[in-house]
């Protein structure tokens, strides 16, 4: 597989406009304080796992023992966000 091939997208909430994974990091388009848009990316090979899914936020461990949230549109794409995690992960 590619490390470009998209395997899950979703339009996000709040100040996560776009949600992608890919098959090796997660890119998020975040919208700052003043409107201003920047891609952050976590590499997976940085998370070790997932914390918990409250509502449409997902909380992921990574190693260094700070939560990465994700707010996403709704609860089963949280779900369907997670289980394309576990299938890559």
């Amino acid at each position: 597989m590619d490390n470009n091939t998209l395997l899950f997208q979703d339009k996000g909430s709040g100040r996560f406009k776009d949600v992608k994974i890919y098959p090796n990091r997660i890119e998020v388009l975040k919208k700052g304080t003043f409107g201003d848009r920047h891609t952050e990316i976590v590499y997976l090979k940085d998370i070790t796992g997932v914390n918990r899914i409250k509502g449409r936020d997902v909380f992921l461990r990574n190693r260094l023992l700070t939560a990465c949230v994700f707010c996403l549109s709704g609860r089963p794409q949280a779900q369907e966000f997670v289980n394309v995690l576990n299938m890559v992960m």
